[in-house]
């Protein structure tokens, strides 16, 4: 516990908080702009959309400037950067401004995954699913704190309060962190390149093409790719909507205020399944973890389709449940796959697909909801693409690259124990 508070878990944990946090105050806020800007719906959540969309779009950039200059310089400037941004979305005075802060908040937060997600499987070790479990949980509560900070600000000081003082804090933690670990970052750089030159040889994504053979290159690729949209076309309709969903489909619930307690509710219950998902993803077969797991989704889905008021509410918390639980299992099965030395890029393409599908999640929310006034269609959407993505796991071959790897030589200069 003392080596956990020494070294950067703390800080990678808040962030993850921070990153789907900040992406997640427009989703209640958004019941506030409408008002304030006279826009629609599906007016109010497009100015968010290209945020979205850049929210997973530039992870690939992000985790090949960690695997190029340094993990703990993008992890700083990821901090610094969303926190500025989230406060100028707070001083927006146009919808133009507004679009433009939270572009730039979708931005800065495309580092976070790529970057922090490698980083706490590196400082975790042999119990890289667990603590992947305890970080998703954060990351989680942030989207939990999303809609809970933002109703409490919108009704003590005005949904411009709950930008402004959340977006302080992140650049007041972004500075702490440099300041601690930015003298670790050279010495940690120069024994990365070390093992790098050690493994040049083996973990490029050729040999893993030679290794494994074109077909079945092919077909991990495939499999992965499509897991991940699957999955993250549910995740982001989920996350996005669910305000507006609650708000719609469950009749004391009026306002803003009282969506964003309610969904904030159930994020927060709903997170306690990554640490479930997290210590599962340490004892069973990943991938059969996966499968079984995200079965259960289909169902969730079809009962949300036709559901209302508390049953509403169950349906929507069985699909949070099941969304959060997963992710350790994802995020620990793709790591199976990929190359160690690109380890970030590789995740940062990873989210760039999971994420990305706020292309799809966004204008199919705002444009459902604003033709039928409800979400009925938004969730036989979901439903199908929960399927493809249990299917895409049923042709994804066991194992994975690195469990089969012989152990990388030890670098001459070890990697500090604390800063990476």
């Amino acid at each position: 516990m003392r080596a956990f508070f020494r070294g950067p878990m703390p800080f990678l944990c808040v962030g993850h908080s921070f990153d789907h946090m900040f992406i997640l105050l427009f989703s209640v806020v958004v019941l506030e702009v409408e008002r304030e800007f006279g826009l629609s719906f599906n007016e109010g959540v497009r100015l968010a959309w290209l945020g979205l969309v850049l929210f997973g779009l530039g992870a690939p950039f992000a985790g090949w400037l960690a695997d190029k200059w340094s993990d703990i310089g993008m992890f700083a400037v990821f901090l610094v950067g969303i926190g500025l941004s989230t406060m100028g979305a707070g001083l927006a005075q146009t919808p133009d401004q507004m679009f433009v802060a939270l572009t730039c908040i979708g931005l800065f937060a495309s580092i976070y995954h790529p970057v922090g997600i490698p980083m706490v499987m590196r400082v975790a070790g042999s119990k890289s699913g667990r603590m992947l479990g305890v970080n998703g949980v954060f990351g989680s509560y942030g989207m939990a704190l999303a809609s809970g900070v933002a109703a409490l600000m919108i009704y003590i000081a005005g949904w411009r309060m709950a930008y402004v003082v959340p977006g302080a804090l992140s650049v007041f933690l972004g500075i702490w962190f440099a300041l601690r670990f930015g003298r670790l970052a050279a010495e940690t750089n120069a024994a990365r390149k070390l093992l790098a030159a050690n493994n040049q040889k083996k973990e490029g994504l050729g040999e893993m093409v030679r290794a494994l053979g074109l077909g079945k290159f092919l077909q991990i690729m495939g499999a992965l790719s499509l897991m991940t949209l699957g999955a993250g076309l549910v995740f982001q309709c989920m996350t996005i909507g669910l305000p507006k969903i609650l708000q719609a489909r469950v009749d004391w619930i009026g306002d803003a205020e009282g969506a964003g307690f309610i969904a904030s509710c159930i994020f927060f219950i709903g997170a306690l399944a990554q640490l479930a998902g997290g210590f599962l993803a340490d004892k069973f077969p990943l991938k059969w973890l996966f499968i079984c797991i995200y079965a259960l989704m289909t169902p969730a889905l079809l009962l949300a389709a036709f559901a209302t008021n508390e049953l509403m509410i169950l349906a929507l918390w069985l699909i949070m449940m099941i969304t959060v639980g997963n992710q350790p299992v994802s995020d620990f099965l793709f790591s199976r796959y990929v190359p160690k030395r690109w380890v970030n890029t590789a995740f940062g393409f990873r989210f760039a697909l999971s994420l990305g599908t706020a292309v799809i999640a966004v204008p199919l929310l705002g444009e459902v909801f604003d033709r039928t006034g409800d979400f009925y269609y938004a969730f036989l959407v979901m439903a199908l693409a929960a399927i493809v993505a249990v299917l895409a796991a049923l042709i994804l071959p066991g194992g994975g690259m690195q469990s089969e790897e012989p152990a990388a030589p030890e670098p001459k200069t070890p990697i500090p124990a604390g800063a990476d």
